[in-house]
């Protein structure tokens, strides 16, 4: 499937959305549109006159389409309402507005809220590329500064379970480094080296340490003789640390026409963590992939 099919094949329509700090235009844009095309729940953590007067203007009937408004003013009490709202399996999906990552991850991380799924949270684009024939997972750009092995084999189960939600059932995973061999100066072979040899993943292919080309084009893996099921169709990329993943993912967005969708993995729900930079485009990519995350398989990894 193309990246469009991946994402909106078996759509579940009953997803429930909690969006935390709403007040901008083209966040209550994709809620009125989201929720008239795919009848989408929202429950909107904000100002309530602030965001009633925004779609009186818009002329969008929002409690007639599912809309509901909590009313706060502050960023942490409205982050801690959201959670508790997930917590009470009263919305599904997690999404984040117009607050800083750190206030809403403190509040959804509270431990009374029982929130957390895995020991790691970590961040899975899923990218449509102009030359590749078949989206592809990145994994991470914007959690996880410079993971040790450990840290690593955390991220690759969160992948794992992002692409077996997607129907991938046997992913074919690069571990990226700046080169192919162990080179003890560069860190990261050292580390996807150690991963491929003593860590079996009983639902994946991986391989590492791989560059970006051979895992991405069969031609750069004939010409310098590298052999590996994983050559040229991978399915998943595991970033040697945040610096060459966030430079990766901004480079195919900014300059290569690439298409994204990205959530936090990790809660017990899927968790939307967009950028103010991101296209409207980008932002509802992402509502799909959360939604197509949604139901949970414990046989993932």
């Amino acid at each position: 499937m193309n990246f469009d099919e991946t994402l909106e094949s078996n759509f579940n329509t009953n997803a429930s959305i909690a969006l935390v700090r709403a007040g901008s235009e083209d966040l209550l844009d994709l809620v009125r549109e989201s929720a008239l095309e795919h009848g989408i729940k929202w429950h909107l953590f904000d100002d309530e006159r602030v965001l009633t007067e925004a779609f009186s203007r818009m002329e969008f009937n929002y409690s007639k389409y599912g809309v509901t408004i909590h009313h706060c003013t502050d960023d942490a009490a409205c982050a801690a309402e959201a959670g508790r709202l997930i917590s009470a399996g009263k919305a599904n999906v997690l999404m984040k507005g117009l607050i800083s990552t750190g206030v809403i991850l403190k509040a959804v991380l509270n431990k009374e809220l029982k929130l957390l799924d895995r020991e790691l949270l970590s961040h899975v684009a899923l990218f449509s590329l102009p030359n590749y024939h078949k989206p592809v997972i990145i994994s991470d750009a914007a959690m996880n500064i410079d993971p040790d092995a450990e840290t690593k084999i955390k991220i690759i189960e969160n992948t794992i379970t992002v692409a077996g939600r997607l129907g991938i059932k046997k992913p074919k995973i690069a571990l990226v480094s700046a080169v192919e061999k162990v080179n003890e100066k560069i860190a990261s072979t050292v580390t996807n080296d150690t991963i491929v040899k003593a860590h079996n993943f009983k639902n994946a292919v991986i391989d590492g340490p791989m560059q970006y080309d051979l895992a991405m084009s069969k031609s750069a893996a004939r010409i310098k003789g590298y052999d590996s099921a994983v050559a040229g169709d991978a399915d998943i990329l595991i970033m040697p640390h945040i610096d060459a993943g966030n430079i990766l993912y901004k480079a195919l967005i900014t300059t290569a026409g690439a298409h994204v969708a990205g959530v936090i993995a990790g809660l017990k729900v899927p968790f939307v963590l967009t950028s103010r930079a991101d296209s409207k485009e980008e932002k509802y990519n992402s509502i799909k992939l959360a939604i197509k995350m949604m139901e949970h398989n414990q046989e993932d990894v």
